[in-house]
């Protein structure tokens, strides 16, 4: 009767141990892919920071145009 209170026990322990390990596999698998995620948000801020950056000199060469075609159409000297 003893015995088999032990038994049980140690399977009980063993099923918690197993449970406690693929726990923390699946813990570790989560952090790698939050770091993996992380990484992949940073590279997507940087691209989209360069954008910004090169639509902002885009627009203000195309502004500085205009505004000499602006002055061509009216005939007056930079």
């Amino acid at each position: 009767m003893v015995m088999d209170l032990f038994n049980v026990l140690e399977e009980k322990l063993e099923a918690a141990l197993k449970q406690f390990e693929d726990l923390k596999k699946a813990n570790g698998e989560l952090q790698k892919s939050l770091a993996d995620k992380d990484q992949a948000l940073k590279e997507a801020q940087a691209a989209v920071e360069k954008i910004t950056r090169e639509r902002e000199m885009v627009r203000q060469r195309v502004d500085k145009i205009l505004e000499r075609l602006k002055i061509l159409d009216t005939g007056e000297k930079a």
